[in-house]
């Protein structure tokens, strides 16, 4: 089992600590394709490279432009610069991407299924074909205020689609815990249902609980994010584990449009948790 971590000015502030820290993978990018093209050439010096290329424009299975499903230059570019085990996505339902069905945004709708189906499944051939790279299907968290359909983040719509298209799993436990908190269900239960046994990767980040509700703020790992993560190593085990924290801003846009000073970029407590989880996961840095 590797570790990956996000790119971010406090990993590698890390490295010029310690080069032996025990990552094995440098987790890009943290900000849009192509500016973030530079965080490839950095992070390459320190550690070989996992991309994600989960953005509109590059790799966004869902998306009804073609173009913005996927870029065939782009991802070329981040094949060639990283010779990735695999590719990686969001299963991103936004309502814009089936304008027809915003009536049934927090429904579970049939007909919206088939079509969401179809379309994933057609994008992901395309990426399979296209790159010649296993692909993974990574949860996207639902919100009840944000503009994206629940179904999108049901645990059996993921599975379909994992099964349909013969994808990896990419685990977002913190997606989980929003997708889980605003189903109104434990979340034990929600990721009991995902498809576990196609777990390739986890990616762990902190949630904050807010005016909104439970929300993905990509801040320090609490006490129940560890039990969650030690929850599934019970149940399977993944190839790579990646920390998602640092490499965002330390601010976040509320409900108002408005920015409030948020913490996620800290190197003391990135080490920490670089070491707690490598220690779970029995990472032997070589």
């Amino acid at each position: 089992m590797k570790l990956a971590v996000n790119f971010s000015e406090a990993l590698l502030e890390l490295f010029d600590e310690d080069l032996g820290l025990p990552v094995d993978y440098i987790k890009v990018p943290t900000r849009p394709f192509p500016d973030s093209f530079s965080q490839f050439e950095q992070g390459r010096i320190f550690r070989r490279l996992l991309p994600h290329p989960a953005q509109p424009g590059v790799l966004s299975l869902g998306h009804p432009s073609p173009g913005e499903r996927f870029n065939r230059d782009i991802v070329a570019k981040i094949v060639e610069l990283t010779a990735p085990p695999y590719l990686s996505t969001h299963l991103e339902a936004n309502v814009d991407f089936f304008p027809l069905f915003k009536h049934e945004q927090h429904h579970f709708n049939q007909e919206l299924a088939r079509e969401m189906l179809e379309r994933f499944q057609s994008g992901i051939e395309l990426v399979k074909r296209e790159t010649g790279l296993p692909l993974l299907i990574e949860n996207f968290p639902y919100y009840s205020w944000w503009r994206h359909y629940k179904l999108g983040s049901d645990p059996s719509f993921i599975t379909e689609v994992c099964e349909a298209g013969d994808c990896g799993f990419l685990l977002d436990i913190a997606h989980a815990r929003c997708s889980a908190w605003y189903f109104g269900i434990p979340v034990e239960q929600y990721l009991d249902k995902l498809p576990l046994h196609r777990l390739v990767e986890i990616h762990l980040a902190g949630t904050s609980m807010r005016v909104e509700g439970l929300r993905d703020t990509h801040t320090k790992l609490t006490a129940v994010d560890f039990q969650l993560f030690e929850f599934i190593l019970e149940k399977a085990t993944p190839e790579i584990v990646t920390i998602e924290y640092g490499g965002l801003p330390d601010r976040i846009v509320n409900l108002a449009a408005q920015y409030e000073p948020i913490r996620r970029n800290e190197p003391r407590e990135l080490k920490e948790m670089i070491y707690r989880v490598a220690e779970l996961v029995k990472v032997n840095f070589k």
